[in-house]
């Protein structure tokens, strides 16, 4: 009789190598032999494909007498929470003055990072429980899990993972929340919550295959702010996310990871090392270059939420790396706040953008990060009154003599097509994120809204001439004049030549790329206070959107887009998201997960599963996480 994979690796467990003491706490196969509820997932098993996850009121959820054993089992770290609006509706947890308190403060990263269910962009909920003035409204579980892991060991990931695949119940994985499409969240699910895995440990010598130098491990639940700190800590610079509460092992590594060093290094998926993570059949395993390459692979740019769950990795540290910076500003309106401004006419104003597209290759191959804004003025009222260009251009490893050097033919070309601008005041600082003194828990906390995003990497192509950059530049006034939307565009570029450990899932529009752009639905966006859109309204304004973002992909054939920061319903998204890699993800994520345990919205094989009964009308409407998931 053959063993069992994961009986074996129970028999080898002191072998695997670890980075933190949490995750020397393991399920063993000895605790699951008499408790099936728990036990490993064995792939030769003819194990049942149901059409459709369980949800409450079926006969195969579990008890509450199930529930309570497993909770018993984890040791008492099973939550049963209420959606974090709760205060807000007339019942027994009815507080208008919480109700008040989240209202004011629901535009804040840090109210539902440190919630175990809430997320940032409230419609992939179903908007089913938000502040309201109206507390005799309804408040529903909608699509956040019923039951929540907080997990602080390897073992509590365990056991949630083999619970979830043999009661067949859908899993969710969560560290912050910050996501815009609802990866983080699943009706009726069970959710394992990462966020209480903070570890980091800091190697002025690492060894691993091909690599000797120094490293940074980090933990699940580590976050931007806490990277912040520990290069202060220890004078070196990794790769972390710009906004500060954004978790690092999850979403943003595993879908690549840009960085203000991005042109400069690379992304944070070329520079792991090691993972460590728990895998669909609940085994704990170590993955490399030498130890499972295939998943190692997959994870750096495959997509996150989809091939396991990441307790922890190694990455490159590299020398601090000082940043030289400064900002561009002009306008079509007069801004009082801003000595001598001057107002330029609009067509000037897109004469000086498109001088700026025309310096974004020199920006990319100097190792530098264009990062820009062209948004519309707004008054009072909040009605649209001109065009503000902004754009901040960082230099690593530039003197501030060298920086403007390298800014004065830029500013030269912007004079000459009529803006009147000087060369940028610059700072220099030891490290980008390092600007100012590492945050403080009182300080930490982005804004974040209900707004609708769509990505589309423009390339060198689209730089390679004068008629492309025209080309271009026409095509994103289109979409901020007439569709009305906000623009933000990344420039950066990790060539093949600087990303360091290139050979990984990485979509490869990516080595090409000069600008990340992202475009914004505004009129989608709600601080938890105005009354929130109908499902029909955010269905038109979302087709809107992809209608004026199509005209992207239509002059940027072959390219793709950011999946973190793509479209949840992105049309050809296994292309747009993965290019090329797609069919060798998928061999890879059958072989890993042929039970369908991590289903992710625009993950790989997620076209094998919809939620069915979601309030925003799936496919043909927004693709809300409130129904149930089923096979299709």
């Amino acid at each position: 009789m053959l063993l069992s994979i994961p009986f074996l690796l129970s028999l080898i467990t002191s072998a695997i190598a670890v980075n933190f003491g949490f995750e020397k706490v393991q399920l063993t196969e000895a605790e699951a032999e008499d408790y099936p509820e728990i036990r490993f997932g064995d792939q030769d098993e003819n194990f049942p494909k149901k059409r459709c996850k369980a949800i409450p009121g079926d006969k195969d959820w579990p008890s509450d007498e199930q529930w309570a054993k497993f909770n018993k089992t984890l040791g008492g770290v099973l939550l049963k929470p209420l959606p974090l609006a709760a205060p807000c509706y007339s019942g027994p947890q009815y507080n208008a003055g919480r109700c008040q308190e989240l209202k004011d403060q629901w535009s804040n990263t840090s109210l539902h990072m440190n919630d175990p269910t809430s997320i940032m962009s409230q419609w992939s909920s179903g908007n089913t429980c938000v502040p309201t003035s109206s507390p005799n409204s309804t408040c529903s579980q909608g699509g956040y899990p019923v039951y929540v892991v907080n997990a602080t060991t390897v073992r509590h990931i365990q056991l949630a993972v083999n619970f979830a695949r043999n009661q067949n119940i859908r899993l969710v994985i969560k560290n912050t929340g910050h996501d815009f499409n609802g990866k983080s969240i699943g009706g009726n699910a069970l959710s394992v919550w990462v966020h209480s895995l903070k570890d980091l440990t800091y190697h002025p010598s690492y060894t691993a295959p091909n690599y000797n130098g120094q490293a940074v491990a980090y933990a699940a639940g580590f976050q931007a702010f806490d990277g912040y700190r520990a290069m202060s800590q220890y004078n070196m610079t990794f790769i972390t996310p710009g906004g500060n509460t954004v978790g690092m092992a999850g979403g943003f590594l595993q879908g690549g990871g840009h960085s203000a060093y991005t042109s400069f290094y690379g992304l944070a998926a070329d520079h792991v090392l090691r993972i460590q993570t728990v895998t669909a059949s609940g085994e704990f395993v170590t993955v490399d270059a030498e130890e499972n390459p295939d998943l190692f692979w997959a994870f750096r740019g495959g997509g996150g939420g989809t091939f396991g769950v990441i307790t922890s990795v190694v990455v490159l540290a590299f020398k601090q790396t000082p940043v030289a910076t400064g900002g561009i500003r002009f306008s079509t309106v007069v801004d009082p706040t801003i000595q001598n401004s001057i107002a330029v006419s609009v067509d000037t104003f897109w004469k000086g953008v498109k001088e700026y597209w025309a310096y974004c290759v020199a920006i990319c191959d100097a190792g530098g990060l264009g990062y820009n804004f062209i948004r519309h003025t707004l008054d009072g009222k909040s009605n649209a009154t001109g065009l503000t260009f902004t754009t901040n251009i960082s230099l690593p490893n530039h003197t501030i003599p060298q920086y403007r050097t390298f800014i004065a033919p830029l500013i030269q070309n912007l004079q000459a097509v009529g803006i009147p601008i000087a060369l940028p005041s610059t700072q220099r600082y030891n490290n980008y994120y390092l600007k100012d003194e590492p945050p403080s828990l009182k300080t930490i906390g982005d804004t974040v809204g209900n707004t609708r995003i769509a990505s589309r990497f423009f390339t060198r192509a689209n730089h390679a001439s004068p008629s492309k950059i025209n080309e271009m530049n026409e095509v994103l006034r289109d979409f901020v004049e007439g569709g009305g939307y906000t623009f933000h565009g990344i420039n950066y570029g990790p060539t093949l030549e600087r990303a360091g450990r290139p050979d990984n899932a990485i979509h490869p529009a990516y080595r090409e790329t000069i600008m990340h752009a992202e475009g914004y639905d505004s009129s989608a966006w709600w601080d938890g206070k105005a009354p929130v859109k109908s499902v029909a309204n955010q269905t038109r304004d979302h087709q809107r959107l992809q209608r004026y973002m199509q005209k992207w992909r239509d002059i940027t054939p072959g390219s793709g887009s950011y999946i973190n920061e793509g479209d949840a319903q992105e049309p050809d998204w296994k292309d747009s998201f993965y290019g090329s890699n797609y069919p060798r993800l998928l061999r890879i994520k059958k072989r890993w997960d042929p039970w369908g345990i991590f289903y992710a919205v625009s993950g790989v094989g997620s076209d094998e599963w919809e939620v069915r009964g979601s309030s925003g009308g799936g496919r043909k409407g927004v693709l809300t996480q409130d129904g149930r998931l089923c096979r299709v």
